[in-house]
C-alpha cells in the first residue's frame, strides 16, 4: 500500500548539505521559463532610462595638467635660503589641496567674472525654492570657514563653491603630474576654466616664492645691520687692547708683538735644524756602519754622487782597458804595461783617498749642524723666558682678536647669503608649468549615454529576475507531479495532459475526452488514464479497489471528466464497471449522457426506484444518474442504505466509480469515503492551491483511503520551463502513441 512520501522539508533535513547547493539546471529552467518578463523589464527600465538622458542638459569635461619641477641644481651655489618643493608623496597630495583652496579659486572667480555667469553665478531660483537653497548654501558656508569673517563677498563665495564642486584634481598614477579638470555645460567654457585654475597656480607658486624671498632679505638686511654692529666694536675692543697695553704688531691685517715674531721665526729655525742635524746624522751613522764591519764604503750614498768618484772611476776603467791591451800583446814585464798598472795604482789610491775625505766632510756636517740646533735651542730659550712675562696679556689679546674674526666671518657670510637671497628673489625659476593645457571637450562627459543604458539594462534585469522570482513565490499552485510529491507527500498517479480542441478532432469533429479516448486507445491521454487505474490498484495490492471515489478541492478541476475516462478505459479493457454520478448538487455525469431528468440516485434511496429503471448502459459501461433534487444529499449519502447498496453492487461489478462533489464548498465526499475502497483526489495544474490541497489530502490520508493524486490540466507545453518539477512533453513520445 502506497504510503506517505517524504516531503522536500524531511529530505531536506535527512540528506543534509546537499539540497544547499545550487542547482544550475534550475536556474536554466528559471531563466527559461521567465525570460521574456526579464527581458520586457530591462527593455523598459532601458528605454526610461534613454528618455530621462534626452531631458538632462549634457555636461562637458576639461582637463589641463600640471607638472611639477623640483630645482635640480643651485642656479646661484651653495644653499638656497628660499624654500624649495618637496615632491615627497605627501606635499604632492597636499598641493591638491591648495589647487582646490578658496584663495587660488578666488583668483579665478575674479579673472573669469563667475559672479555674473549663469551657471557659476547667483541661483536663478526665485520664492521658496530660492529661499531654501540660500539657507543651505549658508550652512555649507559656515561648515567651510569661509563665511563672512573670511572679507569675501558672498556672491563671490557662491561662484568659488560651485566652481569647487565642478572642479576635480588628482595625481596621476604616481608621478609628479597633476591633473586639473572642470565640469560645465559648456565645452568652451570648461576648457577656459580648467586652462585658468592651471594657470592661477603656477602663479601662486610664483607669487609665494617671491613673498619668502621678500621675507628673507627684510630678515636678514636686520640681521647684518646687527652683525655690523657688533663687528664695529670687537675691533675697538682689540684696538683698545692694545693701546692700553702698548703692544706693538708687525704690521699686517693680523698684528702680533715682537716678541712673538721672533719666538715664531725661530721656532721655525730650530724645527728646520733639527730636521737637517737629523738627516746628517743618518747620513753618518749609515757611514760608520759600513766602515766598521767592512762593508762596500764605495755604496754609501755620498760616495755614489760624488763627481770625483766618478771622474776617478771612468780613469780607472780606461786604464784598465788599456792594461787588457798591453797585456794581449806584450809579456808582463813590459814597460808600457808597468807603467799602465802603476797608473792604476794611482788611481785606486786617489779614490781610496777622495772616500776617506766624504766620511770626514760627514762627520763635520754633522758636528755642525748638531752644533746649530743647539745654539737655536738657547735662542729660543732666551725668548720663551721674556714673552712668559706677559703671556697673560698675551692670552687676552688673542682671545680679544678670536671674538673680532669670528664676529668678521659671520658678518662676510649673511652678506654672502643677503646676496644671494637678493639674486633668487629677482629670478623666476618655476616650479610648476603647464604641460598639457585642456581643450575643448568633443563629447560630453555627463550623461554617458553608453554607460547609463548598460546600468539600466542590468537594473532592469535585476528587477525582471526579482519579478519573476516574485511571481514564481506567488504562484500558489502545482507545477508538475514532482512537486505535488514534494509539497503534498503523496504519489502521483498521473498527469492527465490538456486536450486542445486541434488535439481532439477526429474525422472533422471535435471529440469530448471521453470519446477521445474510445477513439484513441493508443493515445497518451488514454495511456495517462490506464497508469492511473493501474496504480489504484496498486494503492493496496492484497485488497485491490472496487468502489473509487473520484473528488478535488474546488469546482473546474477536472474530476468528472476523471471520473469518466477511468469508467470508460476500464470498460474497454473488458471489466464491468458502474459510473455513479455522486454530486447530487450539479450532476455533470448526468447531463453528460443527457440523463439529468432520468430517475437516478436519489429516487432508489428515497422513493425506492428499482435498480433496473435507475441504471442505463452508456458507451459499454452502466450509469446510474443523480435522479432527482435533494434537499439533503449528505444525509442520502452516508445512508445505511447508500451503504447496503454499495456492498450489493460490489458482487454485481469489476469496478465502480463514483464521481463525487468537491470537498471544499460540501462534504458530500467525506460522507462517502467510508463506503468506498480508495479516492483518488484531483489537482488541476497550476490552478489548485497548495495549502488547500495538502489540507483535504491529509483528511482522506488519515482514514487510509487515499489511493494518490491525479494531476489534470496539464499543459506539457510549458512543464518543461519547470527542470526537475517538469515533465516531458508528449513530442518526445509520439513514437509510443497515436494522438
Amino acid at each position: 500500500m502506497h504510503g506517505k512520501i517524504p516531503s522536500k522539508l524531511t529530505r531536506a533535513i535527512e540528506g543534509g548539505a546537499e539540497d544547499d547547493a545550487i542547482d544550475l539546471r534550475q536556474v536554466q529552467d528559471f531563466l527559461h521559463r521567465r525570460w521574456k518578463l526579464i527581458l520586457a523589464c530591462a527593455a523598459c527600465v532601458m528605454v526610461l532610462a534613454f528618455l530621462i538622458t534626452l531631458t538632462i542638459a549634457p555636461r562637458y569635461t576639461a582637463m589641463a595638467q600640471v607638472l611639477l619641477e623640483p630645482r635640480k641644481e643651485k642656479i646661484f651655489g651653495g644653499d638656497n635660503i628660499l624654500p624649495e618643493l618637496n615632491l615627497e608623496t605627501g606635499n604632492v597630495d597636499s598641493q591638491l589641496s591648495v589647487i582646490q583652496s578658496t584663495n587660488l579659486l578666488r583668483r579665478v572667480v575674479e579673472k573669469e567674472k563667475l559672479t555674473q555667469d549663469p551657471e557659476f553665478g547667483p541661483s536663478a531660483h526665485t520664492g521658496l525654492l530660492g529661499f531654501l537653497a540660500g539657507l543651505l548654501r549658508s550652512d555649507e558656508a559656515d561648515k567651510s570657514g569661509s563665511g563672512a569673517g573670511s572679507g569675501i563677498p558672498p556672491e563671490v563665495l557662491n561662484s568659488i563653491k560651485k566652481l569647487k564642486d565642478a572642479l576635480e584634481v588628482a595625481r596621476v598614477n604616481r608621478t609628479y603630474v597633476l591633473s586639473i579638470s572642470v565640469t560645465s555645460e559648456d565645452p568652451a567654457k570648461a576648457a577656459r576654466l580648467a586652462n585658468a585654475v592651471a594657470d592661477a597656480y603656477v602663479v601662486d607658486q610664483l607669487d609665494a616664492r617671491y613673498d619668502a624671498a621678500k621675507r628673507a632679505s627684510v630678515w636678514l638686511a636686520e640681521r647684518m645691520e646687527g652683525l655690523q654692529d657688533q663687528l664695529r666694536q670687537s675691533e675697538e675692543a682689540v684696538s683698545r687692547f692694545r693701546k692700553e697695553h702698548n703692544l706693538q704688531g708687525t704690521g699686517g691685517e693680523n698684528k702680533v708683538t715682537i716678541s712673538e715674531q721672533q719666538l715664531s721665526e725661530l721656532n721655525g729655525k730650530l724645527i728646520s735644524a733639527r730636521a737637517d742635524a737629523a738627516e746628517k746624522r743618518a747620513k753618518y751613522e749609515q757611514a760608520a756602519q759600513v766602515t766598521s764591519r767592512g762593508g762596500n764604503v764605495q755604496a754609501i750614498p755620498d760616495v755614489v754622487h760624488s763627481s770625483v768618484i766618478s771622474e776617478l772611476r771612468r780613469q780607472q776603467a780606461e786604464v784598465a782597458r788599456k792594461e787588457a791591451d798591453l797585456l794581449a800583446h806584450y809579456g808582463d814585464q813590459h814597460p808600457l804595461l808597468i807603467n799602465a798598472r802603476a797608473e792604476r795604482r794611482d788611481i785606486d789610491r786617489s779614490i781610496a783617498e777622495e772616500i776617506k775625505r766624504i766620511l770626514i766632510n760627514l762627520k763635520n756636517d754633522y758636528d755642525v749642524a748638531k752644533s746649530r740646533e743647539a745654539s737655536l735651542q738657547n735662542s729660543l730659550d732666551q725668548v720663551t723666558g721674556l714673552t712668559g712675562q706677559d703671556n697673560g696679556v698675551a692670552v687676552r689679546l688673542r682671545e680679544l682678536e678670536r671674538i673680532n674674526a669670528s664676529n668678521k666671518t659671520l658678518f662676510e657670510n649673511f652678506m654672502s647669503r643677503a646676496k644671494i637671497t637678493q639674486e633668487q628673489s629677482s629670478f623666476e625659476e618655476r616650479e610648476a608649468r603647464v604641460i598639457s593645457p585642456a581643450t575643448k571637450p568633443i563629447s560630453p562627459s555627463f550623461p554617458k549615454k553608453g554607460v547609463v543604458e548598460a546600468l539600466a539594462g542590468l537594473v532592469g534585469l535585476l528587477l525582471g529576475t526579482g519579478g519573476a522570482i516574485a511571481l514564481d513565490m506567488l504562484n500558489s499552485g502545482f507545477s508538475s507531479s514532482r512537486e505535488v510529491e514534494d509539497k503534498l507527500g503523496y504519489p502521483v498517479l498521473g498527469a492527465i495532459p490538456l486536450l486542445a480542441e486541434k488535439d481532439r478532432r477526429i474525422d472533422g469533429k471535435v471529440a469530448d475526452p471521453g470519446q477521445y479516448l474510445l477513439a484513441k486507445p493508443l493515445s497518451r491521454y488514454a495511456e495517462v488514464v490506464r497508469a492511473i487505474r493501474v496504480g489504484i490498484q496498486m494503492a493496496d495490492v492484497d485488497h485491490p479497489a472496487k468502489a473509487i471515489l473520484i473528488t478535488s478541492s474546488i469546482p473546474s478541476e477536472g474530476k468528472s471528466t476523471l471520473a469518466l475516462s477511468l469508467a470508460l478505459s476500464a470498460g474497454k479493457a473488458g471489466q464491468r464497471v458502474l459510473l455513479i454520478d455522486g454530486d447530487l448538487r450539479h450532476p455533470s455525469t448526468s447531463k453528460y449522457f443527457g440523463l439529468e431528468d432520468k430517475p437516478g440516485l436519489v429516487d432508489f434511496l428515497t422513493a425506492g426506484t428499482p435498480f433496473e429503471q435507475i441504471a442505463s448502459q452508456q458507451l459499454g459501461v452502466t450509469v446510474i444518474p443523480a435522479g432527482m433534487k435533494s434537499q439533503n444529499p449528505p444525509d442520502l449519502l452516508g445512508s445505511e442504505r447508500m451503504k447496503r447498496f454499495v456492498e450489493k453492487l460490489r458482487d454485481v461489478y469489476d469496478y465502480i466509480v463514483i464521481d463525487s462533489p468537491p470537498v471544499e464548498p460540501v462534504i458530500d465526499a467525506k460522507v462517502l469515503t467510508p463506503i468506498v475502497d480508495k479516492v483518488v483526489f484531483v489537482v488541476r495544474w497550476q490552478t489548485t492551491k497548495r495549502e488547500t490541497a495538502a489540507h483535504n489530502t491529509d483528511y482522506f490520508a488519515s482514514g487510509h483511503k487515499l489511493a494518490g493524486v491525479a494531476l489534470t490540466v496539464v499543459d506539457e507545453s510549458q512543464t518543461p520551463k519547470y527542470g526537475a518539477y517538469g515533465h516531458y512533453s508528449g513530442y518526445y513520445y509520439k513514437k509510443y502513441y497515436h494522438n
